[in-house]
């Protein structure tokens, strides 16, 4: 029988639940970022959103949508990289530095 630290090095991370959840970290940071924009429109970091969002203009309906779906998308990519790279690495790790190093390290943490 597997514990529950084997159980956990051979279970792959899900794409759809990191997916999700990186989308809706993502939007609730833009929300945020434009809440705290109408607190103070003076702030210096402003200039970092229509830098990230193309064609981004604060005040009007259609941009505040645009901008929400552009920073769930922007989400999903972030999460889609760090699961392939995150699932790739025990099988990288075990190729180059032999399967024992692997199971080693993940019962380790």
């Amino acid at each position: 029988m597997l514990s529950a630290r084997e159980r956990d090095a051979k279970c792959p991370l899900p794409y759809l639940r990191t997916m999700f959840a990186t989308c809706m970290l993502f939007q609730v940071i833009f929300v945020l970022c434009v809440l705290l924009w109408f607190v103070d429109p003076n702030l210096k970091g402003h200039y970092l959103l229509p830098a990230i969002f193309p064609n981004f203009t604060l005040l009007t309906i259609g941009s505040f949508i645009y901008g929400f779906i552009a920073s769930g998308v922007y989400g999903w990519i972030v999460a889609i990289t760090f699961v392939f790279f995150y699932n790739l690495w025990p099988n990288f790790a075990a190729a180059l530095f032999g399967p024992r190093s692997t199971t080693a390290t993940a019962l380790k943490s």
